[in-house]
């Protein structure tokens, strides 16, 4: 009789199976519990040390000396012209020059939390971005009260040994119950499963505990249906093959689905001198409706796609015709020296795109740049390219033209090489024409390999930052940017607009989205016989 066979064996082969189980659920209720409990101190610890730096400002501005310990501060007086520089603004701190030869290094802190201060109210948020210095700034009677703290110590410590205990606590419960029965069993599970609901409900409120308890209930709902059981063995069973698939898709897991779950829900809230504010559909009502600017306004969305759409198509288009150009003249057997030709168009792509850009910006420059020179040369008038928005445009797209064609000609020669030549003299035989051919014979076999290469480079050319950054900078006055670069642009260009951008991408994903699924359901055509 085997040990599995005994009551004993039995008992422990059901306590082993239980604590498996017990071990996914623990999993996920731990990672909502320490979320929970990071989103609670770091509130509890900038509410508390905000309130410091507050509390510091408010006694400078009664005379008074802060109880906090202060790095600088004190009370700015209004900005007054330099008497020997007119054009000079400058700002006193309690009766001290701001700034100057041998100037406290916090002086700058205090003159532009003084200047903001008066333009926009009271404020107070972290001063750098370890979170070890607060600055609060308000208006006060002959100036305004700043003081730039230091926070003793930082946010509250992990508290392992709780979470370590609740954790052999619920082992021990699901345990128990294992030993009982079946029923017992699940209760057990969901019980010991459910013991970070308290803990989280304290760090992150009823929803936390409730996301903690529904866990608990579905992982011994799945441990009753046996689906825990199926999955563990079928892990054992494929153990090499997801033991090669692990890093990788823990590398996805977090450079990807979590930096896309955090910019969805990032969306959702509007940030403002360091404080994030759910403001729900907002931001995406603020987008869509177009901010409550004209249609021609570069700062309204429609406008801003519409250069985005525009921009893709123009640069596939050229992409796409200038590649498979390419191809068929590369194929060509009576052209000598194909091998060096190939390796010089592939030279554009290999170069790193942004080293590129600013060399297409030098290229149109107005003044000394190689296409007004070229212009100049052939008795044209120069343009400054980046005063209209139709000359910006032409820039961005024979910049990110030159960088995306040999992406289409590599794709097209791989196609054409495969394309058996005895169709060609064939159909030539039978008296078809050069062009004849390409529709019918060369088009056909280019069409499957070209329809995810044009949707992968319509994607690459929506989302293509450097080019528009780097070459036209969005000029004029922001309209040749595309989405992209205008969420960066409301980032960190437009007062920390992090909310906003964050909707932004989420519009550009769900657009990247639809033309994906349209772009798949192209490339299942069969390629033909």
């Amino acid at each position: 009789m085997s040990a599995a066979a005994t009551p004993g064996g039995a008992a422990r082969a059901a306590r082993r199976s239980a604590l498996g189980a017990y071990a996914v659920t623990a999993a996920l209720a731990l990672a909502i519990a320490l979320g929970s409990f990071v989103l609670h101190r770091n509130r509890s610890y900038r509410e508390r040390e905000h309130a410091r730096a507050r509390a510091a400002a408010e006694a400078i501005a009664r005379g008074e000396r802060p109880a906090a310990h202060l790095v600088a501060g004190g009370l700015v007086s209004a900005a007054q012209p330099s008497a020997r520089y007119p054009f000079l603004r400058r700002r006193l701190v309690d009766g001290r020059p701001l700034g100057g030869p041998g100037a406290p290094p916090g002086d700058k802190i205090l003159y532009d939390a003084a200047q903001r201060a008066e333009r926009e109210g009271a404020q107070v948020r972290f001063a750098d971005p370890d979170g070890a210095l607060v600055l609060a700034a308000r208006p006060a009677e002959g100036g305004v009260a700043v003081a730039l703290v230091e926070a003793p110590g930082g946010p509250a410590g992990l508290p392992v040994g709780l979470l370590a205990g609740l954790l052999l606590l619920g082992a021990l419960v699901a345990a128990g119950g294992a030993a009982a029965g079946p029923a017992p069993r699940a209760l057990g599970l969901a019980i010991g499963g459910g013991a970070l609901a308290a803990p989280s409900a304290l760090w992150g409120g009823p929803a936390a505990a409730a996301l903690v308890a529904a866990v608990a209930l579905a992982g011994a709902a799945a441990d009753r249906l046996g689906l825990l059981a199926r999955a563990g063995a079928e892990l054992r069973r494929q153990r090499i093959a997801y033991g090669f698939l692990a890093p990788a898709g823990l590398a996805m897991l977090v450079l990807v689905a979590v930096p896309l779950v955090v910019g969805l829900a990032l969306g959702f809230y509007n940030h403002r001198h360091g404080t994030w504010t759910f403001v729900g559909l907002d931001n995406f009502v603020h987008i869509l409706s177009g901010g409550g600017r004209a249609l021609s306004d570069p700062l309204n969305f429609y406008f801003t796609l519409g250069v985005t759409v525009l921009w893709t198509a123009a640069n596939v288009l050229l992409h796409l015709a200038i590649g498979v150009a390419l191809a068929l003249v590369l194929r060509q057997s009576w052209l000598g020296g194909r091998g060096v030709y190939r390796v010089l168009f592939i030279l554009p792509w290999a170069i790193p795109n942004y080293i590129t850009a600013l060399i297409w910006n030098g290229m149109f420059q107005s003044e000394y740049g190689a296409v007004n020179g070229i212009l100049s040369a052939l008795g044209l008038d120069r343009v400054s390219w980046f005063s209209e928005l139709a000359t910006a445009f032409t820039a961005n797209v024979c910049a990110n033209t030159w960088l995306g064609f040999p992406f289409m000609m590599v794709v097209a020669l791989g196609v054409l090489e495969s394309i058996p030549r005895d169709m060609h003299e064939a159909a030539e035989v039978d008296g078809a024409s050069a062009w004849q051919r390409f529709v019918h014979i060369t088009l056909p076999h280019l069409r499957p390999a070209l329809a995810p290469a044009v949707a992968l480079g319509a994607i690459w050319t929506f989302n293509m930052f450097n080019v528009i950054y780097l070459v036209s900078g969005g000029a004029p006055g922001g309209a040749s940017d595309i989405l992209v670069t205008e969420a960066y642009r409301w980032a960190f260009e437009r007062g920390e607009r992090y909310g906003l951008a964050a909707a932004y991408a989420t519009i550009i994903f769900l657009i990247l989205l639809v033309w994906t699924v349209l772009g798949t359901r192209v490339t299942r055509r069969e390629a033909p016989p």
